[in-house]
């Protein structure tokens, strides 16, 4: 088992307002050997026999630091000529209100249940080190399902290390995207990944959470590879990083629902914009992007030319 590797596996793909509303309820560098391979993590999808109507679709790391991610040329230039960005979610449409009380009725236990009864010794054991470290009591989580308290304990343990989803690609387009005023389409919402999370068995959000507090120390060096792929455009690293356990019968559950499922669902709607009259700039987590039964790969099964673009347009 390597630590961390599902919260790695939640951020790239999740969307930055799953982070942002969990505080609300709470009230790496770059590599120069990376660059010097010359491919973006940036591809080219066409239809066959229309090569002038491309779709561009990248993978997003949805926490940065600041400065972190520089775009190469081929992306700036592929963002020019779209006229829509295509997300998984766009945090201005995120009622504030309305992800809190999605939060408080996917996120915590009815009294007089508590996260304790439903935690492993094992996790329990290491629980109260890791509540220590970012200033939380215990008190304030044990109301909360295990994977609530995985994923504010893996925000808050990167926010110490200097993350945001400031520094995030995708937010950083969404950025770029308003300031041009290009349409921004949404493949999801608030409430679908919310209830995906809540979803998952007793057992598989124990998995979770201890995985967390047993790699909390390691987060950011792990951050800092899945920086380094994305910046050399290595989609093969990047898909090691994270599907290192996809074989095992305990993380099936986990994989089929963070990403196969919903990368079918995602797949569908990418071939729908082809009969749309804009150029879309598609940015989901890069694990939507990488492996096998990722958009790429879903993609070109159904007869797209997939194409790696350079650094350079």
């Amino acid at each position: 088992m390597r630590p961390t590797r599902l919260f790695l596996a939640l951020l790239a793909l999740l969307g930055t307002a799953c982070a942002t509303t969990a505080r609300e309820v709470l009230a790496s560098t770059s590599s120069s050997a990376a660059v010097a391979e010359q491919r973006a993590f940036l591809w080219e999808v066409t239809r066959p026999g229309a090569p002038d109507k491309p779709l561009y679709l990248t993978g997003s790391v949805h926490m940065g630091r600041p400065g972190q991610f520089v775009f190469p040329p081929s992306l700036e230039a592929a963002l020019a000529r779209s006229q829509a960005l295509v997300v998984e979610l766009d945090p201005a449409k995120v009622a504030p209100r309305k992800a809190q009380q999605l939060l408080m009725l996917l996120g915590l236990y009815t009294p007089p249940d508590t996260l304790s009864a439903h935690l492993s010794p094992e996790t329990r054991a290491l629980l109260p080190e890791a509540l220590q470290r970012v200033g939380l009591s215990p008190e304030t989580v044990e109301r909360m399902r295990p994977w609530f308290v995985f994923m504010t304990l893996s925000v808050l343990e990167l926010q110490k290390a200097g993350y945001s989803e400031a520094g995030g690609i995708d937010r950083l387009l969404l950025n770029r995207a308003q300031a041009g005023n290009k349409a921004i389409v949404e493949l999801e919402t608030i409430e679908g990944q919310l209830r995906m999370l809540a979803s998952f068995s007793d057992e598989v959000q124990d998995l979770m959470l201890r995985e967390q507090l047993q790699g909390a120390a390691q987060m950011a060096t792990s951050m800092a590879r899945m920086a380094t792929a994305w910046e050399g455009g290595n989609p093969e690293a990047l898909s090691q990083l994270l599907f290192e356990q996809k074989d095992d019968p305990a993380y099936r559950p986990f994989y089929e629902a963070l990403f196969y499922a919903r990368n079918r669902q995602m797949a569908d709607q990418l071939v729908a914009l082809f009969d749309k009259p804009e150029t879309h700039f598609v940015v989901v987590g890069a694990g939507h992007v990488v492996g096998e039964q990722g958009l790429l790969d879903l993609l070109a099964r159904r007869g797209f030319q997939v194409r790696q673009l350079p650094r350079e347009p």
